[in-house]
This record gives C-alpha cells, structure tokens and sequence, in this order.
C-alpha cells in the first residue's frame, strides 16, 4: 500500500492529536454509493493497468492509512474507494477517492493540505511531486504517483481531469466563507474545518480546546496581508448564542485571565482581538495593530444579518 504525501503528512498531524451526482447543498449529506465513486475512476492510466478496488468507511479506513484517517474522519468522510495501476518496470499510480458526503466537507478536506500549484482541475486543486489533490461536488480526489517522472506526472494529470469530467456535479463551498471580508484576503489560503485539532494543525492556539469547538459546527481560518507581516481570522459557528458566549468567555480567560477589554498585545508584540457576533466568534490573530484587529471585526459584523427568529446568516448568504 502506497501513501501520498499528504497522507504522510496528516498521519503524522494524527499521531499529535493522540488526545452523488448533482450539486447538492452545503448542509445536505447524500449516502455514500460506492459503485458510482468507482465509476469515476477510469480502468486505465496509458498502458497503466488497474488492480482490483478496495473499498472503505470512516471505521475501516484505518486499515489503509493507519492514523491519517482521523483527518478524513473529522470531515465526515463516507466512503473510500482506492484503486491501483500498475505495469511492470514502471512506478504505480494510486487514485484514492473520497465521498465526503457533503460539499462542504469535501472543500474542507482539500484545504487541509494546500502545498503545491493549481492544476487547474476541478473545483479546486494542488499538484506537488507527484501527488495531485482536487475536490469536485461532495468527492475528494488524491492521485499519486510512486515516482514522479515526466510520464507519470502527465498520467497522474490526465487521470486527474478524467475523474473530474466524469463527476457531472458542481459543489457549494461552505457559506461560512461568505463572512470573509475580501479586502487583504488570501482566498487560496483559507481552511475550513470543524475540530480543534485541525485548528490547532494551521495554527496553534491552545493545548486544550478554549473554544469549545465540541459546541460549535464549523469554523473557517484566513489569512490576511502579505506574507511576513500577515494576519489571521478565525470564524467558528455555534448552534446558539450562549454556546458562543461561553466559548468567548473561555477563551478570554484562557488567553487574557484577570484582564479586561477585547484586544491586547501579544509577547511577540502582534495582536490579538475577539468579539463575539450573535452565533459566531471571530477571532483575530497576529494583528500589527489594535486597530487592524478591530476593523477586521468591524468588517466581519457587517456581513453578518440575524434575521428574526433565526440563526444568522452571511449578507451573501440572503
């Protein structure tokens, strides 16, 4: 069994946690039919020929990639199918096929590793050494070569645009990212998720969870600015008010204890601002100043309407 990069690399982000078809909506689960994942993959890459399917569930993934399938586990992963080619005297080629169930979760999972180029594939893509990730619709794709040469990148490639033109669908990206202000956003960037431990991955915040993400939906973290002097937004969606009150309140007394106010001064000297916006907390990270934590706040409240009697939603979303 051959593991890409970036199950290598989420194996390793595991072990450190040790504690269909048609569009559908973000929120919209579909069940998981493996057949039709199957169908996607075509039976040959060149003279590349495949092996026999192996097929696995969010319990039996561990079997295939030991401790990375904790990752796909926190983006609700449904189904996996993972099939082989192979031709004598030449790497083989791996195509791991994911349905996440949900757009969302299918976009989510991509984010989580987003080294590499876009190949321009899908919905959403990277290609690094060999290894090409894209989401499209509720499906997750990673195509692997063992070697990367120039004929097995051109492979890899081709199969890669093969799957995706075989998924008929086009997939909502999670509304959340409808509460990103644009102006300084780096939208390659930005990932979605909905554990603490994925957070803490991207950006370490705490040992324990200060946020009470075991309350919250999703969350969505940003980066702002040019690298060397960037900032970050947090945005995590609670099911109700007081879920994000409390949240809020434990994280001020976790980062801030016995001090008042909403933003301060880190010891690196970059800044740090919270506020909590009806079901959501926004968090602002590595600010250079007091007053660009806030006008980012400011900028996320404006796109945030709660409208009576409901959650709220992004001024996007209406």
């Amino acid at each position: 069994m051959i593991q890409s990069t970036s199950m290598i690399k989420a194996a390793i982000f595991a072990a450190a946690l040790a504690c269909l078809g048609g569009s559908v909506p973000m929120n919209s689960p579909q069940s998981p039919d493996p057949g039709l994942l199957a169908s996607f993959i075509p039976r040959t890459a060149g003279p590349w020929l495949s092996e026999a399917d192996q097929v696995f569930d969010a319990d039996s993934i561990f079997s295939y990639i030991d401790g990375a399938g904790e990752v796909y586990r926190s983006y609700n992963m449904k189904r996996l199918v993972a099939r082989r080619f192979h031709k004598d005297g030449k790497p083989d080629l791996v195509v791991d096929a994911f349905d996440m169930g949900a757009s969302a979760d299918a976009f989510g999972v991509f984010t989580h590793d987003l080294d590499g180029e876009d190949a321009g594939i899908g919905q959403g893509s990277n290609y690094k050494a060999g290894l090409l990730s894209f989401w499209k619709d509720r499906y997750f794709l990673s195509v692997y070569a063992e070697e990367e040469t120039p004929e097995t990148k051109a492979l890899v490639l081709d199969l890669g645009r093969a799957i995706a033109a075989a998924i008929p669908g086009q997939g909502r990206k999670p509304d959340l990212l409808d509460l990103l202000p644009p102006e300084g956003l780096d939208s390659r960037a930005v990932r979605y998720f909905h554990t603490y431990s994925v957070l803490n991955h991207h950006y370490f915040v705490a040992n324990h969870d200060i946020l009470q993400f075991d309350k919250a939906d999703e969350a969505v973290l940003a980066p702002y600015g040019a690298k060397g002097d960037r900032s970050l937004l947090l945005i995590v969606a609670y099911d109700a008010e007081a879920r994000a009150e409390l949240a809020a309140g434990t994280f001020h007394e976790a980062y801030w204890p016995g001090r008042t106010g909403t933003a301060f001064r880190m010891k690196n000297g970059r800044w740090t601002a919270l506020r909590v916006l009806a079901w959501y907390v926004a968090v602002v990270f590595e600010a250079g100043s007091a007053e660009e934590a806030q006008a980012r706040l400011d900028a996320v409240q404006q796109l945030v309407v709660k409208p009576h009697g409901g959650a709220p939603r992004a001024v996007s979303g209406s």
